[in-house]
């Protein structure tokens, strides 16, 4: 059996609705990949994990001096809620929080050209205190991001932050704007998540493990169908194809939720499965996929061999792919943390302008997405899960054991 493009690209079409964490979307979406694991043939486990989540039920800003009025923006999930009245205060611009351009007090709305890192985030809470920060999106053509910090930033304060459209940002820069109305009110609560597995035995090695996985939840009240309805649906589809297939070791298919909340599922999962982890000899990360148009490309968090392989894999069926050696913002990081290399395979695409935002849909998604991809990656699966002995080494090499770590601590602010 094959894979299907065309059925993959069914699957991100019945996905492609918002999946937030703790939302009813969420719980659709588990129930919908559920019931297609048990069409599969599959007894598939539901496995919780508690999560913070939380919702915006405020967010506007308005121009003051001089008076423009309100411009479109969005909160930025757990940055902090101002009174319901909102904050009205100086607006200031400073970059990138460049310390010649920060006020010498405390206060002030500042208005910056990008959203801050971590360590921006704790230098601010702490030293300079601003009342309110908004952001400009990267570039005039870009909507506005539905996003958040890790909640674990917030430890070290507060600071009420909303996105702006590049745009505006421009206008208020180019007219002095000097004062701005801020208000943004939002709740966080408790709930739990759950990942999806589906367990193909296998029939030599069964204690030796690969794990294909993705993640199904999207980031606040957006569609997500090309982050990651797409992914969502490439391991629905590998778990069919595989279905029909004796295969040496043994394969795991799970859907991780919250991993738009800071890799919370693939972290809880292996939390949950400590004792298994050193079964697990390889994790294919499946996110970010069914562009209509666009490239072939892939992450290897592992040592060289790992690389070579896949890139010998490629050139064996004429497909052209961008390998390159490194770390990837999502699921396969988790694994990596600890020791498990990661091939995440994914999509290049014009289409990626739009993530986080509401325009992430169907306009750009098509079964061409599927063709090439599917064709590698479910090769890839099979030499691997076939093999007398595995053809790379089950590590990860210290250059990038350096990014994994810094990666965890810089960008989520945990250890």
């Amino acid at each position: 059996m094959s894979f299907n493009p065309v059925k993959a690209f069914n699957y991100l079409k019945e996905l492609s609705y918002s999946r937030f964490t703790g939302s009813p979307g969420e719980i659709s979406a588990r129930d919908y990949i559920k019931r297609r694991f048990e069409e599969f043939g599959y007894h598939p486990i539901l496995e919780y994990f508690d999560i913070k989540t939380y919702n915006i039920l405020k967010s506007k800003i308005e121009i003051i001096e001089p008076y423009f009025g309100e411009i479109p923006c969005f909160g930025l999930g757990f940055s902090g809620s101002t009174p319901d009245e909102g904050i009205e205060d100086i607006l200031v611009y400073v970059e990138n929080a460049d310390k010649i351009l920060l006020p010498s007090d405390e206060g002030f709305i500042y208005l910056m050209s990008a959203r801050p890192n971590f360590s921006t985030w704790k230098f601010l809470t702490k030293k300079k205190k601003p009342s309110a920060i908004l952001i400009a999106e990267s570039n005039p053509y870009r909507d506005l991001s539905h996003v958040a910090i890790p909640y674990e930033w917030r430890k070290f304060g507060t600071i009420p932050s909303l996105y702006i459209k590049f745009d505006e940002a421009v206008r208020i820069v180019r007219s002095g704007v000097n004062k701005v109305r801020v208000m943004l009110v939002q709740e966080i609560k408790d709930t739990k998540s759950y990942n999806i597995i589906a367990e193909k035995r296998g029939y030599k090695y069964p204690d030796e493990i690969i794990v294909v996985g993705g993640h199904y939840d999207t980031v606040y009240g957006v569609p997500g169908s090309f982050d990651n309805a797409g992914g969502t649906a490439f391991v629905l589809e590998l778990a069919r194809v595989f279905s029909k297939m004796k295969t040496k070791r043994t394969l795991l298919f799970i859907l991780f939720a919250g991993e738009e909340m800071g890799l919370r599922g693939s972290r809880a999962y292996l939390e949950q499965h400590k004792e298994d982890i050193e079964n697990i000899k390889l994790m294919v990360n499946l996110d970010v996929h069914g562009a209509c148009i666009g490239t072939t490309s892939s992450i290897i968090t592992g040592f060289a061999d790992l690389k070579n392989y896949v890139e010998a894999l490629t050139k064996e069926y004429g497909i052209k792919m961008n390998v390159r050696e490194d770390i990837m913002s999502s699921d396969g990081t988790s694994f990596a943390k600890y020791g498990v290399p990661a091939v995440n395979f994914f999509r290049s695409s014009g289409a990626g302008s739009d993530m986080h935002t509401i325009y992430d849909n169907e306009r750009y998604m098509g079964a061409t997405g599927y063709k090439l991809l599917g064709i590698i990656v479910q090769k890839f699966i099979e030499k691997v899960a076939n093999a007398e002995e595995l053809p790379f080494k089950r590590e990860i090499p210290e250059n990038l054991k350096k990014k994994v770590k810094e990666y965890f601590s810089e960008r989520l602010g945990i250890d």
